[in-house]
């Protein structure tokens, strides 16, 4: 059952009407100059630097991949031993979020991982061909500090997408896979080809229309259905270990669900965790239960 805070958690973002203004975005997906105003206000929440609470605690260096920025994250002078890499959500359109920095901090606190978050190439201005190869060499950046084997991925909802995308590119060439990857509400399929019932109406965050549309403006000259926008469509054997957080409230949860399916019925590890009554990336929310899944996903990476 969810509790009262986790609930009041909903009615807030419900009430901040964020699902709105990303079905809005949506429609106005063939108007570039509308399209392009309504996401510039959608960024104003957009937290581009480390805040405070990390800047404090963490020795931060910036490094540059193809003019891109990701933040490294260490305790002490010199790198440890292991480090997680953090791709952020936001549909590919917009990110990293405040609660995104916590969640990671607090994860990072707690394990014996630096952290790095990594400001990808986002839609419109780039592509999915481009985000995927400026992805990797950020990766290569991190095994060059911490050893292959030393990085695990963390990916939240469109990052999530684009951590199997990198994995499964890294897979095909045969270079060094992450050690594990967590999953956050990961973006698996952005044509919604799995039917999502009532669960468009009981996401306060997504949209149908909001995801099919997203993943068209990421797509560039790719379909949105290529592996690379929606890796539920590719080869997903020979992955590292992988656990999977989902909402059982979530307009993914469908496409989710299929993706694990597929990935195990290909010989990958694959655990699913279902949060019920949970909406999109509640593991990253301010309540009780996105306290406990962190604290899940503290053991995970201590263990992998």
């Amino acid at each position: 059952m969810t509790t009262i805070r986790g609930r009041l958690a909903t009615q807030v973002v419900r009430a901040l009407g964020i699902k709105r203004r990303l079905r809005r975005l949506a429609e106005a997906e063939d108007d570039p100059a509308a399209f392009n105003e309504r996401l510039r206000k959608l960024r104003r929440t957009d937290r581009r630097k480390p805040p405070l609470a990390v800047r404090l605690r963490w020795k931060i260096q910036e490094v540059d991949v193809s003019g891109f920025d990701l933040f490294v994250m260490a305790r002490n002078r010199s790198p440890g031993r292991r480090a997680l890499l953090y791709l952020h959500g936001g549909g590919y359109l917009f990110g990293p979020f405040g609660t995104e920095w916590a969640a990671m901090r607090r994860v990072a606190d707690q394990s014996s991982y630096d952290f790095a978050m990594f400001l990808y190439p986002r839609a419109p201005e780039h592509d999915a061909a481009e985000t995927l190869e400026v992805t990797r060499a950020a990766y290569r950046s991190m095994t060059d500090r911490y050893g292959d084997g030393g990085v695990a991925l963390v990916g939240m909802s469109a990052g999530g997408g684009l951590a199997i995308a990198l994995m499964a590119s890294l897979r095909d060439e045969g270079a060094p896979l992450p050690r594990c990857a967590v999953l956050l509400s990961p973006g698996v399929d952005m044509t919604l080809e799995q039917p999502v019932g009532d669960l468009d109406a009981s996401d306060v965050l997504l949209s149908t229309e909001h995801v099919q549309s997203a993943g068209r403006v990421y797509a560039g000259g790719l379909g949105p259905n290529h592996p690379t926008i929606s890796p539920l469509f590719g080869d997903l054997s020979g992955l590292p270990e992988l656990t999977v957080f989902v909402g059982s409230a979530e307009l993914l949860r469908p496409s989710i669900e299929a993706f694990a399916n597929k990935a195990s019925e290909a010989g990958s590890d694959v655990r699913l965790v279902v949060g019920q009554d949970q909406q999109h990336t509640w593991p990253a929310a301010p309540t009780p239960e996105g306290r406990k899944a962190l604290q899940q996903i503290v053991e995970i990476l201590s263990s992998c």
